[in-house]
């Protein structure tokens, strides 16, 4: 999305009384500095106690400042603030463990010394190699979150798809594969127990294991399974590299699983092959109701933002405003057009010569107005948003997902 500085025009009134939950007040309304301020006030207090619990909003705290930090490109305090979190070794460590990972991915260090970093840093953890591996999933550094995953003691639900996943995105299928019929059939927890996945995480990987099959064997799955199958089945396989395969599977179906592939795709950062996609259809799916369809047009409507078309994007908006009331995300997108080409008006204005500096000043005055509330919509997340990981197939730069 584009960058807009954020400019403190609107006045501050009745702001709440705890630090923590000032400082969100005021990052809701684009005040950044006081916002930092008021998360560094509040992580600073002491806790009620010192057990874990104690330390939770503490560790809220920290975190908020650290991507907050992280957001106006004080990466020194960010990584302060994340480390604070994980030596507090409470319920927000694994995030906070996420986000340095992130961190220092967005600085240009290379996978490698991440590993390195984060293990070192870790290394008073019993579970360290997991923890690692878990933020190396999440940003898509699948060759040594694997090396991770291979290190941890025993298998578990919070680490096992991680870990099937990481296979797959480095080639291991015969692999990938003996892991999941080890863990389905004869994994054992910490404590030397049978481990007892969950229904729903049975179901995925054998679902992703049927895919490996397919994909390294060349057999092909049931064609006649029934449809919504058919969709998690294509939706699973792009969420692990497989695009081609995904595509053949939902290939002579429908218009209706056409719509299916784009969506599965976008909201994997497969962006730019979803956008040609879109651009091959005779024309977008206005008229039809259904999910997939309106979050085609929806997709189209983004992508016309995101290359500063505002106002072909805004006429799409508002057709699918009318069609869909009930999706919100829909009105803020068109808000914020308007708002994005209004600054585009005004700065053209800006570059003209006026008779009087009292003109420039009122139009100055609009446009602060104008960034302020554009800020708010925006911070309604209306956009579509990507993880590290995702961010990294297309080799799009991770900046925006941190200033956004």
């Amino acid at each position: 999305m584009r960058q807009l500085p954020i400019i403190e025009s609107e006045p501050i009134t009745n702001p709440p009384s705890t630090d923590y939950e000032r400082g969100k007040w005021y990052k809701r309304r684009g005040y950044l500095d006081k916002a930092l301020e008021s998360f560094k006030e509040a992580a600073k207090s002491d806790p009620t106690d010192n057990t874990r619990s104690g330390w939770k909003e503490i560790d809220l705290s920290w975190l908020e400042y650290g991507l907050l930090s992280m957001r106006m490109r004080a990466f020194h305090k960010s990584e302060e603030a994340f480390k604070t979190v994980l030596h507090h070794a409470g319920t927000y460590a694994q995030e906070a463990l996420n986000h340095w990972a992130a961190l220092l991915l967005l600085q240009g260090t290379t996978d490698e010394v991440i590993y390195e970093q984060l293990l070192a840093e870790t290394n008073r953890f019993p579970a360290s190699h997991a923890m690692v591996g878990r933020s190396l999933y999440y940003i898509g550094a699948y060759p040594f979150a694997s090396l991770c995953f291979a290190n941890q003691e025993n298998l578990n639900p919070d680490t096992c798809i991680p870990y099937v996943s990481c296979l797959i995105m480095t080639d291991q299928l015969p692999e990938a594969i003996e892991l999941i019929d080890s863990y389905l059939h004869g994994s054992k927890n910490s404590q030397g127990e049978q481990a007892c996945p969950r229904a729903a995480e049975r179901n995925h990987l054998a679902r992703i294991r049927q895919l490996c099959e397919w994909k390294w064997e060349g057999r092909a799955p049931d064609r006649f399974i029934i449809m919504s199958e058919l969709l998690e089945l294509a939706r699973t396989a792009i969420s692990l590299g497989m695009v081609s395969v995904a595509e053949e599977l939902l290939s002579d179906c429908s218009d209706h699983t056409d719509y299916a592939l784009i969506c599965f795709l976008y909201y994997e950062g497969y962006r730019g092959l979803a956008v040609s996609k879109i651009n091959q259809l005779e024309a977008l799916p206005l008229q039809e109701h259904g999910s997939y369809s309106m979050n085609v047009c929806f997709i189209a409507a983004e992508s016309l933002y995101d290359q500063g078309k505002y106002d072909e994007a805004a006429s799409l908006l508002e057709q699918l405003r009318r069609s869909y009331p009930e999706h919100t995300e829909t009105r803020f997108g068109e808000a914020a057009c308007y708002l994005q080409s209004a600054l585009i008006s005004l700065s053209s204005r800006l570059e003209e010569q006026y008779p009087s500096e009292p003109a420039r000043k009122e139009i100055e005055q609009y446009m602060d107005s104008i960034h302020a509330a554009l800020h708010v919509v925006e911070s309604t997340n209306w956009h579509t948003t990507w993880s590290p990981a995702q961010r990294r197939i297309e080799g799009n730069s991770l900046t925006m997902s941190f200033l956004n």
